[in-house]
């Protein structure tokens, strides 16, 4: 008897991978499930004269993003729309997210916000903030010798 409560429990596991694999369109197709707010991976380094964050957004234009800068944390966000979305498509697979994204990181360096430059080719938007040049005083030091 128990043999073939696991048999029927074995058959219906294999029913329901077969109709999940037809939902979703089989191994290739595994559903991906994109979370509320996107957050584009990103590289952030310096050289002797900028700070530069580089983040992959393929899919975006330029106006559709927004740059915060407080203290030593940038912000961008904006948002990512389905340009090719319309009432009539079926999809049969959906792997690309699609909606708000958002990301903060921390600087590295102090810089100066009134240089900054922002663009955006081959889906990667870069963002080169000059480092914030303190002025060096020079200092004359006489030195004495001491008395014993």
């Amino acid at each position: 008897m128990a043999q073939k409560l696991f048999a029927d429990f074995e058959y219906l596991h294999q029913q329901m991978d077969e109709m999940w694999d037809r939902l979703t369109g089989g191994q290739g197709g595994r559903p991906r499930f994109c979370p509320p707010i996107l957050e584009p991976p990103v590289d952030v380094y310096e050289t002797v004269e900028e700070v530069v964050i580089l983040a992959e957004i393929p899919g975006i234009g330029d106006e559709e993003v927004q740059i915060d800068l407080h203290g030593d944390r940038l912000r961008f966000h904006g948002q990512k729309n389905d340009y090719h979305a319309a009432p009539g498509h079926r999809h049969s697979q959906i792997e690309i997210c699609y909606g708000t994204f958002e990301r903060t990181v921390s600087l590295p360096a102090e810089v100066d916000p009134e240089g900054v430059q922002v663009s955006y080719r081959d889906g990667f938007l870069k963002i080169a903030l000059p480092k914030r040049q303190r002025q060096r005083q020079r200092v004359r030091v006489t030195v004495r010798p001491q008395r014993a």
